[in-house]
């Protein structure tokens, strides 16, 4: 059933959304994103998230470092306002964006970012267009819904240093965000679930999140879906064996360093033995949905 005009006029497509739904963002797949859309899934709370907690209330002070740099750069003054409004595309109204900052007198906005140490290796050098590509969709959509030709991403690192990096507008991004979104804001509306990508490393992860129950229905399977239960099989048994293996191999180590703390080897590496103790704990009720293999009669 498609959602009602109230339901959707609070869950259209904001900027940050585009990098999923192209399939850009390692954090969220689109078929997450549909069912928050859809309101079948609650989204991730990110309220107590450390970067995000430390980005909301560095902002301000990120905004104010940009515009000091950007104004050594352009040898001018610069002046960066707030915007709080909820921004609308004038023909694509499914898309909507709220922004950092716009650049006063210029059709410019700016995008503030506080970068961990661990993220600092995917930016490039300031001065350049070299930001992640899950980061890239996001300032391409403001432009698309402001009309700007540029928009610079204020990315600061690590407390100490600050880059500028420039987006310039583009033609295929612009094409490739209308249609992309266009696509899956219909699936939203009509409640068509977008194809469901199993072949990232949060495949499993994500299924176990979208289909959290069980309606006791039976499901026959095809022939594709044969070949996947031996392959996940085969899996299992081979990785059941590798690890029989290595806990033989670790045995063999043990019995030769006895209670020695340290088994050194000849390049230098080391098997290292230290006892560790844990403060108990309780275990609090929890529940889940358990999947596997039961055997048929033949089998049996």
């Amino acid at each position: 059933m498609a959602l009602t005009k109230e339901q959707l006029a609070i869950r259209k497509v904001g900027g940050s959304d585009v990098a999923t739904i192209l399939g850009l963002n390692p954090f969220k797949s689109a078929v997450e994103l549909y069912h928050e859309k859809r309101g079948t899934l609650e989204p991730v709370d990110l309220s107590e998230n450390l970067p995000v907690e430390a980005g909301n209330v560095l902002e301000d002070g990120i905004a104010e470092l940009a515009a000091l740099h950007m104004a050594r750069a352009w040898n001018k003054p610069v002046k960066l306002r707030r915007c709080n409004l909820t921004l609308i595309h004038p023909k694509y109204e499914w898309l909507t964006v709220h922004i950092d900052r716009d650049v006063v007198g210029e059709e410019r906005g700016v995008e503030c970012k506080n970068v961990g140490w661990r993220a600092a290796r995917n930016w490039g050098p300031s001065g350049t267009d070299e930001v992640p590509d899950y980061y890239l969709p996001q300032p391409m959509v403001y432009m698309l819904v402001k009309n700007y030709p540029v928009w610079t991403v204020a990315g600061y690192f690590g407390g100490a240093e600050m880059r500028l990096y420039d987006i310039q507008r583009d033609p295929d991004w612009d094409e490739i965000i209308i249609t992309k979104t266009d696509e899956f804001w219909r699936c939203v509306q009509t409640g068509v679930l977008p194809e469901l990508d199993l072949t990232g490393p949060r495949a499993l992860e994500i299924v176990k999140r979208v289909y959290r129950g069980t309606t006791g229905e039976i499901v026959v399977c095809d022939a594709d879906t044969e070949h996947w239960r031996y392959v996940m099989q085969s899996a299992e048994k081979l990785a059941s064996d590798y690890q029989k293996s290595a806990d033989l191999a670790k045995a063999r180590l043990l019995a030769v360093m006895g209670e020695a703390a340290v088994l050194k080897f000849s390049d230098g590496a080391s098997l290292e033995r230290k006892l560790i103790k844990r403060k108990g704990f309780v275990v609090e009720p929890s529940e889940h949905i358990q999947a596997r293999i039961k055997k048929g009669k033949d089998d049996a």
